[in-house]
């Protein structure tokens, strides 16, 4: 057996079986593959050494390594063998997602040829979800051509509600991910309306800045502002309070503050992880937290580490006020004490630096 797939077997045997978590268990922290330049075997196997037990996989894409593009799978191209090989990969994990396709689709098209091709290329991936025994898929609502909103707007109910029938007997549950419809009183309005007990939402951190109400209350010189940022974390928050036990699943990251560019390593831009755990535990979440990190392929290995320690310390975190230094949950503050943003402060030996997980010391803690 060579060194990888001693690696493999070994956190498939420490990986209990996929269940229900407990409340923000750090368990939850996952992954997805989406890391540009790796094959999907790759992408997986990096997550294996960086000992997550959630990942995400992409349904679309390519099995082998593409410049610029994510690694992932058409479900209906892969061979009996090819399927057999993901699953066996996926086995060390206590938890997977997938994240359908959302490119060059237009599933509520006035064209019925252009409509038919896009529905039938989520079903395939739906398919695939259920075959991987993953428990939750994520999709987009996606804009339609020729027609209104208002127009397009009960078509989008059914389908997702159908796509709901789907999940149901597959096993899993559906999230409509966060950006869609283009303010938060109309998204909220869409999983209300879609009222099915398997279909709520996926939050994404980085996917508020073009909703009607945050562009309404900050303009653009305001976005960089202590005032803009607020209101950016306060948009965020107001659709978690909203939609309460109907939030599914998390993709984490974090945003440039002079920018407001998304899937940046948490710990380096606004996003007020502090509230935003607070707020999770208020509504008692359960579901996934799954990193979504943009950066060059070479630089992944150390990005992902960052930002699971950091969510890790963030979800540990003791009660403390916000402007002071917050130790983590059993010890003092010291090596490893973070400021309320996440970010290691100089405290002795580490100088502010943040070292990647040892990964027999995270499985020890993470059983």
């Amino acid at each position: 057996m060579d060194r990888r797939s001693f690696i493999h077997s070994s956190l498939a045997a420490l990986a209990p079986p996929r269940e229900r978590a407990e409340a923000l268990d750090a368990s939850l922290i996952g992954a997805n593959t989406a890391i540009s330049g790796y094959s999907l075997a790759e992408a997986i196997g990096l997550l294996h050494r960086l000992v997550f037990f959630t990942i995400e996989i992409h349904i679309m894409g390519s099995l082998l390594p593409n410049p610029g593009q994510f690694p992932g799978f058409q479900f209906d191209r892969l061979t009996r063998k090819e399927k057999q090989a993901i699953a066996g990969s996926l086995r060390g994990f206590r938890h997977l997602s997938t994240h359908l396709p959302y490119t060059h689709l237009n599933f509520f098209a006035s064209d019925e040829t252009v409509a038919r091709a896009s529905v039938r290329e989520i079903e395939i991936a739906l398919e695939a979800t259920a075959y991987f025994g993953a428990e939750l898929a994520v999709i987009h609502a996606l804009p339609a051509s020729g027609f209104t909103p208002d127009e397009v707007w009960p078509v989008t109910v059914r389908r997702l509600r159908e796509w709901g029938d789907r999940a149901r007997k597959g096993g899993f549950r559906l999230a409509v991910e966060t950006g869609y419809p283009k303010s938060v009183r109309a998204f909220v309005r869409l999983i209300e309306e879609i009222d099915h007990p398997s279909v709520g939402c996926a939050i994404d951190v980085g996917h508020q800045s073009g909703y009607q109400e945050l562009l309404d209350r900050v303009s653009a010189e305001q976005r960089s502002t202590a005032y803009g940022i607020r209101a950016y974390n306060d948009t965020t928050l107001a659709i978690i309070e909203q939609l309460g036990g109907k939030v599914f699943h998390l993709h984490v990251h974090d945003i440039d503050p002079q920018t407001w560019k998304e899937h940046q390593p948490i710990g380096t831009g606004f996003v007020d992880y502090l509230r935003l755990v607070g707020k999770l535990r208020d509504i008692d979440y359960r579901g996934l937290l799954v990193l979504e990190i943009a950066a060059p392929a070479p630089e992944m290995p150390a990005r992902l580490a960052e930002s699971k320690l950091r969510l890790e310390r963030f979800l540990s975190r003791a009660v403390c006020n916000r402007n002071q230094i917050c130790a983590p949950e059993g010890g003092p503050a010291g090596r490893g004490t973070t400021d309320r943003d996440g970010r290691l402060v100089n405290t002795g030996p580490t100088h502010g630096r943040v070292d990647p997980p040892r990964p027999v010391e995270t499985v020890r803690r993470l059983r």
